[in-house]
């Protein structure tokens, strides 16, 4: 059995592997005020007698960090994971670098202190873990050793899209790509188990997504939902029709995004832990697209 857990972590990711009946991946950890969550997510997990075989965190923004760092920073927080999959400076501070930079190696420093081991996610890279295979495509390993020019994540306005039908959407030309350089370090993977083969994307750019091509059961919209992070190669680079966003639904995701993967893909199944799409989404013959839209806070999927 392969389950994929999506939880609502704020306007951040945490999501959940479950497989070989008693193994556990978390993906990201999610905003700061979401680590008592993160918290009794491991916890349910261990008291299962299951195992957190790892813990993998995709770039360094807060929406992704925030969850564990948040309890790393409590001296009596005991860290669960048997292996934390981050990249990171290898250095525990730096007083004039970003802030988000900073979190990242203060993370790095407190895994280290505990005796977690601690792996790095660069393209080429590949492990196994009870069967299950991970395949790393992106970041390249050179552009990680350059922090100087990381910016913090801009944060998106309000979505403004929602006043435009799905068929509109759909032929308007994708935005301008996002210029993140945090996103741009994002570690885009894939997962297979049993025949099953998934796609994260942490909040990677779209020419970085598209270096994974191949067919997949289900793919994580990079930037949850962002219409900057996904490109017109898609359709010949990536193949789906399962996808997931992860999102609170308050500035994520752009309509275009989906009107654009229905383009391209025909007849898909969205699966979000919020209910976005009851927030003025629908106009005009939204309704009768080959959508579906299904809210999963918890289990998503199950193959």
């Amino acid at each position: 059995m392969l389950e994929v857990f999506a939880y609502n972590a704020g306007k951040g990711d945490c999501i959940r592997i479950h497989y070989a009946g008693t193994h556990n991946i978390i993906i990201d950890s999610g905003v700061m005020r979401f680590s008592q969550n993160f918290k009794r997510i491991c916890d349910s997990v261990i008291q299962e007698r299951e195992t957190l075989d790892a813990l993998i965190l995709t770039h360094v923004d807060t929406d992704h960090i925030g969850g564990i760092l948040t309890n790393l920073r409590r001296a009596n927080y005991k860290c669960p994971f048997n292996e934390v999959w981050m990249n990171h400076s290898g250095k525990a501070s730096f007083g004039d670098r970003t802030l988000s930079v900073q979190q990242n190696d203060e993370v790095y420093a407190r895994l280290l202190n505990r005796g977690i081991n601690v792996k790095p996610m660069y393209k080429d890279i590949r492990n196994e873990l009870a069967g299950a295979k991970i395949c790393v495509f992106w970041p390249d390993k050179n552009i990680l050793e350059d922090y100087d020019d990381c910016c913090v994540e801009r944060n998106l306005a309000r979505h403004t899209d929602y006043g435009l039908s799905l068929s509109d959407l759909a032929n308007k030309p994708l935005p301008i790509q996002d210029a993140s350089i945090n996103n741009k370090k994002s570690v885009v993977f894939s997962f297979e188990f049993e025949n099953r083969k998934l796609l994260f994307t942490g909040d990677a750019w779209a020419e970085n997504v598209i270096s994974a091509q191949g067919v997949y059961d289900l793919v994580k919209i990079s930037h949850h939902g962002s219409a900057r992070n996904i490109s017109e190669l898609y359709r010949d680079r990536i193949h789906a029709s399962n996808f997931l966003i992860c999102t609170d639904g308050v500035s994520h995701p752009d309509k275009q995004t989906i009107a654009k993967l229905e383009k391209w893909y025909g007849k898909i199944d969205i699966y979000s832990p919020s209910e976005w799409w009851k927030n003025g989404y629908f106009i005009k013959d939204d309704y009768l697209h080959k959508i579906s839209y299904h809210y999963r806070e918890g289990c998503a999927i199950i193959w």
